[in-house]
């Protein structure tokens, strides 16, 4: 299985959803004060209008008191039909501890909000999404190679020329190909190696159409073979246990590849 890590920081869009204007001015205050890179989308202070405004601006956090005006917190929560975010109750009372944590809410705060514990509140928050963040990502790229090798035969074979003649390689069985002057070594399943009298790019275009890609100058890779992706180091660990550098120029277009529906959702990777 493949695993995907990013210790990125990266910005949170929330929603505050509190019925007194004062303690939205003095939240929105707090967030300002404390220097965390949270984006408020929208405020509002009834159920009706929040599901209106979560609708709209699809957060990742919810700042949510307990009681509005047309009802509970609680309530707003099991009438939406997705809640894929995060939520802080905000209570004047310490007694809906209960309700939040029942509610899997990842903290709560008693007004008057004091700074320090909305900055481990939201420290909950960030670890949390960036979890679900690495999951989903893991498993895009999961899903989309696992596609690629049912759209190409698993028989198909690369013709490559040799100092012994030429010779058939399994595309399956290649891991990994690494530039070596004019030279291209081909790494492949059970640490067998083939030494070829070509340049890499001589492999690259008649390879990519079977789920290859040039990570870096000197490296193509099998995204069949890739075992981790440390998006925090820019390195692909692949099956044989080699570590690939990411050039920085191929990061987006690599991430586009192996997980494009994932790309924009983690945000700052």
């Amino acid at each position: 299985m493949i695993t995907f890590n990013t210790t990125t920081i990266f910005m949170i869009r929330a929603v505050i959803i509190e019925d007194e204007p004062i303690f939205q001015d003095l939240l929105k205050k707090a967030i300002r004060n404390t220097g965390l890179d949270i984006h408020i989308e929208g405020v509002c202070g009834s159920k009706r209008a929040a599901k209106k405004l979560i609708e709209e601006v699809v957060p990742q956090l919810l700042f949510l008191d307990v009681e509005l005006t047309d009802g509970k917190g609680v309530d707003l929560l099991r009438e939406l039909k997705h809640q894929d975010f995060e939520v802080i109750f905000t209570t004047s009372h310490d007694k809906y501890a209960i309700s939040a944590i029942k509610n899997n809410a990842a903290d709560y705060l008693l007004k008057p909000i004091k700074e320090n514990e909305l900055m481990n509140a939201v420290e909950k928050v960030s670890k949390r999404i960036q979890e679900r963040q690495q999951l989903k990502a893991a498993a895009d790229i999961n899903d989309n190679i696992h596609a690629m090798k049912n759209n190409h035969l698993q028989d198909a074979k690369l013709m490559v020329p040799t100092k012994d003649g030429v010779i058939f390689l399994k595309i399956t069985d290649i891991i990994r190909l690494q530039s070596s002057s004019n030279y291209t070594e081909f790494h492949l399943s059970g640490h067998k190696k083939v030494l070829v009298s070509k340049t890499l790019k001589n492999f690259e275009e008649r390879l990519l159409t079977f789920g290859f890609f040039r990570v870096h100058q000197s490296h193509l890779i099998n995204l069949h073979h890739i075992q981790k992706v440390d998006l925090s180091d820019n390195i692909v660990l692949m099956s044989d246990g080699c570590k690939v550098e990411i050039a920085k120029r191929k990061k987006k277009d690599f991430l586009e590849t192996i997980r494009p529906e994932a790309y924009n959702y983690a945000g700052s990777v």
